[in-house]
């Protein structure tokens, strides 16, 4: 194995870190903003950057107050019946900006007079040329088909665009995430040794609530693309419904459970889980709850919505060591490229 995928997975702190030397690109792009009366932002995305785009509703919603949709690209490009996108901002996230069905939605929306953001890692890619502003992650080539650093970055691009729209040049929250990866990378080998029970899981469950919806639904993405496993990603809510019935005795749960408001419903939901007999692991910035449950946990400060930085780190890492426990190629995943065209 070539090992791209933890190397990159270790990059991302200094990638991470180079956000806070950005803050002026991100104040001249909300001064751009401001010249354009939008009420609703409508993100188009595939794959892992899909995810992010899941956050990027929660805290545009959470903090902008204006309503967030996700684009349906096949009515650009299958059926040929778009929506009116008047009066909104379009952001495309890409990793690789060579989607066709990404850049149709954009190439659409810019026929309509709409704003168009991209968001993406490739500065020469067809992406690039299309979005009216462009946001770079400056990753720098990611080998691994799985997406860690990219998928980091997009979430720190989101972040830094959406708080200079709120006029917040720069955010102490950042530095605790900084200072909290920088302590998860000293944790690697513990990350390591915890996975080795999990070494002949064939299924699970991944569980978060609100923010964290979309770290768990990138960390399912992560076990079953590098270790083939059947992860079900859930909003914790939406788990309590038909899907209760998967709580059996040891029945593996990963659950991203961080402090702030939805605590306390995670607790309640993990007591349920708990009385079922399931195998649970957490992940969570609350160090008290390890007394009763393993897991990773990393004591940090930091508000709820912007837990998803910080709790996807982790989870990298775990899916990483997953995979070559059990004997898997995570650069390579079987029927799979790190481009997929989409159209």
């Amino acid at each position: 194995m070539n090992k791209f995928m933890i190397k990159e997975i270790r990059e991302s702190f200094q990638i991470i870190k180079g956000y806070k030397e950005r803050v002026e690109e991100f104040k001249n792009i909300s001064d751009e903003l401001k010249k354009y009366n939008f009420n609703h932002v409508v993100f188009v995305a595939r794959g892992s950057s899909d995810n992010a785009a899941i956050w990027g509703k929660y805290y545009i919603e959470s903090h902008i107050g204006i309503p967030v949709s996700l684009c349906a690209p096949s009515l650009f490009t299958i059926y040929k019946r778009p929506p009116n996108l008047k009066n909104s901002l379009v952001i495309a996230i890409s990793q690789s900006g060579e989607s066709d069905d990404i850049c149709e939605v954009i190439r659409t929306a810019n026929e309509q007079g709409t704003l168009t953001i991209g968001i993406t890692n490739n500065p020469e890619g067809k992406l690039a040329k299309l979005a009216k502003i462009n946001i770079f992650t400056n990753a720098g080539q990611e080998k691994s088909v799985a997406a860690t650093k990219t998928y980091l970055s997009q979430l720190v691009s989101l972040y830094f665009l959406i708080n200079s729209i709120k006029g917040r040049i720069y955010m102490d929250e950042f530095d605790k995430i900084l200072k909290a990866m920088d302590t998860i990378l000293g944790m690697e080998e513990k990350i390591k040794e915890e996975v080795k029970p999990f070494k002949y899981m064939e299924h699970c469950a991944v569980l978060g609530r609100g923010f964290n919806l979309s770290t768990a639904l990138e960390t399912a993405l992560k076990f079953k693309e590098t270790s083939y496993i059947i992860a079900q990603p859930y909003s914790s809510a939406d788990f309590m419904h038909g899907p209760l019935a998967l709580a059996t005795e040891g029945f593996p749960v990963f659950f991203f459970a961080p402090k702030g408001e939805s605590l306390n419903h995670s607790l309640e939901i993990l007591s349920i889980l708990k009385e079922k007999g399931t195998d649970i692991y957490l992940f969570s910035n609350e160090p008290n709850l390890h007394k009763d449950y393993q897991g990773f946990f990393i004591d940090c400060d930091i508000p709820e919505d912007v837990s998803p930085i910080l709790l996807i780190y982790p989870a990298q890492f775990f899916a990483y060591y997953l995979a070559e426990l059990k004997g898997r190629d995570p650069d390579n995943p079987r029927n799979i490229r790190k481009v997929t065209i989409t159209r």
